[in-house]
């Protein structure tokens, strides 16, 4: 096995340990030391890796951001396209799942809301007139509701299909 490899195994490891760790507590409450025994590596090893927890989780996130601003980017004109693929996306991503579960980061939750909400505010979801204020509080609604219908098909383990929970969601919309 080539040290590229070594590497990528060592990090795989690392990020499955982050969402064995998530299963039983919260983030904040996580240590690079508990990280490093559920990975099976040494601490130093870990930090071979990353400087702390921190950092592993923003270099994760960054890789998340991208693929969904490509997401809302490549379907903006389709919600249902969109939210498929996004429930396709989390479906596949078991440390994305961990960090939105209520155990996950409130940086990255916040982040998807924030989407969720430019989303409906491009129009996309706004199929009545409403004043300025309204739909400020028409898209906050609706981008936690999404948001809250996302963590609790999470919490539930994933039963249903993405297909199902866009169609799903689609119905919910106005």
């Amino acid at each position: 096995m080539t040290k590229d490899h070594r590497k990528e195994n060592t990090r795989q490891a690392i990020l499955k340990a982050m969402v064995s760790c998530l299963e039983k507590e919260n983030f904040n409450d996580i240590t690079t030391t508990k990280l490093a025994q559920a990975a099976g590596i040494s601490r130093s090893s870990f930090y071979t890796h990353y400087k702390d927890k921190y950092e592993m989780i923003d270099s994760y996130q960054k890789e998340f951001f991208r693929a969904l601003e490509n997401i809302f980017t490549q379907q903006e004109n389709s919600r249902a396209k969109a939210l498929l693929k996004m429930f396709v996306l989390l479906e596949d991503e078991e440390l994305l799942s961990a960090l939105l579960s209520p155990n996950g980061t409130q940086e990255i939750q916040s982040f998807i809301i924030r989407k969720i909400k430019l989303f409906i505010e491009n129009d996309l979801l706004l199929t009545q007139d409403l004043s300025p204020i309204q739909a400020e509080y028409h898209s906050i609604y609706f981008s936690h509701a999404i948001f809250g219908i996302c963590q609790s098909w999470i919490i539930k383990g994933k039963r249903e299909s993405p297909a199902e929970m866009s169609d799903f969601l689609m119905h919910l919309l106005p």
